[in-house]
């Protein structure tokens, strides 16, 4: 088959939506198929380790906003795929998958990953009306959705939009070759002064929906100074974070490691760490870096949202706290770091079920197969 994946963000940026695509394309392309990635271009970035297995066009354009930009040129460059997957959201470029869809036929595959939530008055207008105009129509006109999970999925707002009977589960997967349990790097562990310390690991983004704000908090009031938070990711927020570090005067217990290089630096950051904490508060479809932790031999507390907590057997291979509850993930937190051999052993009860159900293997099979039901259609 010959194969466009359609996405906004792609490695080297750094995302969780990126990442899947990267691993969906790999997968398909090991299977014999011939992939072409479509995608943003970043002036700022070099591009010089993009994978040879894969085809990848950068689109420019002058008209972007975040991590969206108005491609009208994808249209045209759409030509002679049998399959388009289109991983949503992309503003500015879904809307020329559904025109190619609707005005030559062509077939696409939906990944829903995430709600896009305004956080001022104009951008709810705005996405709501986006939401009635093309959203509906982008959705509908999809052949086959993937979902994240079903939980996810019914919670979103696409929910009310969704033909259930054109579901089908693709979840995000990982590579425990890559990420597995390991000896902790010793020159981390003295460049971060993490030595002997309980390390609280966060991954992501450093967006407002990420609650990383709630996470320093909760730091703020645990009294025990050998539990330490460590910082893996950037942009947006970071500067507001660390002024919330200096307020709370935990310099000394909140490290900014920054972004790390996904295949390379990060697999050490969760060998750093005894657990992980994903405490979003909204639009968090499913956590990644849950998986990645937990291939890692790592429990992982993450917040009752439906995308993360379907990740986690609570009390078998991690915890779940209270959405936006202060309180509630500084017992946890506290729980977990006192209790070195419940944690062990759930971490060891984590990586078995990652490796059983979350390899992108296994989720590269699931789509393959998704779209040969897409052709036979």
């Amino acid at each position: 088959m010959r194969i466009a994946q359609v996405i906004a963000t792609f490695p080297p940026l750094h995302g969780g939506m990126g990442y899947v695509c990267y691993h969906n394309a790999l997968e398909l392309a090991r299977r014999g198929h011939n992939v072409t990635v479509f995608t943003l271009e970043h002036d700022r970035l070099h591009y010089e380790n993009d994978p040879d297995a894969l085809r990848i066009v950068r689109l420019r354009t002058p008209l972007r906003h975040g991590d969206g930009g108005i491609v009208p040129q994808l249209y045209t460059r759409l030509q002679g795929f049998d399959i388009i997957h289109l991983h949503y959201p992309f503003f500015g470029g879904a809307e020329y998958v559904y025109l190619a869809s609707l005005l030559r036929g062509k077939k696409y595959f939906l990944t829903y990953h995430m709600d896009v939530q305004g956080t001022t008055f104009l951008k709810k207008i705005l996405i709501s009306s986006y939401a009635t105009l093309c959203m509906r129509r982008i959705i509908q006109k999809a052949d086959l959705i993937g979902a994240l999970s079903r939980a996810h999925l019914e919670s979103s707002q696409a929910s009310r939009i969704v033909d259930w009977n054109k579901v089908v589960d693709m979840p995000n997967g990982v590579d425990p070759g890559i990420f597995s349990p390991r000896e902790k790097n010793e020159a981390l562990l003295e460049k971060h002064g993490l030595r002997d310390k309980v390390v609280v690991l966060f991954v992501g983004n450093l967006q407002p929906f990420k609650g990383v704000h709630l996470l320093i908090d909760a730091m703020a009031m645990i009294k025990n100074e050998g539990i330490v938070l460590l910082i893996v990711g950037g942009g947006y927020c970071e500067a507001d974070y660390k002024q919330q570090v200096k307020e709370k005067k935990l310099q000394e217990r909140v490290i900014f490691a920054g972004p790390q290089s996904p295949d390379h630096d990060l697999p050490l950051y969760y060998n750093l760490c005894d657990f992980l904490v994903l405490p979003s508060t909204y639009s968090e479809s499913f956590g990644l870096v849950v998986l990645e932790a937990m291939a890692s031999g790592k429990p992982a507390i993450v917040s009752s949202l439906p995308g993360p907590a379907q990740l986690v057997d609570a009390g078998t291979d991690g915890l779940v706290a209270k959405t936006g509850d202060r309180e509630d993930l500084k017992d946890k937190i506290e729980y977990l770091a006192a209790n070195t051999k419940i944690r062990l052993d759930m971490g060891i009860a984590a990586r078995e079920k990652v490796v059983r159900r979350y390899s992108w293997s296994t989720i590269g099979e699931q789509l393959e197969n998704a779209f040969i039901r897409m052709l036979k259609s």
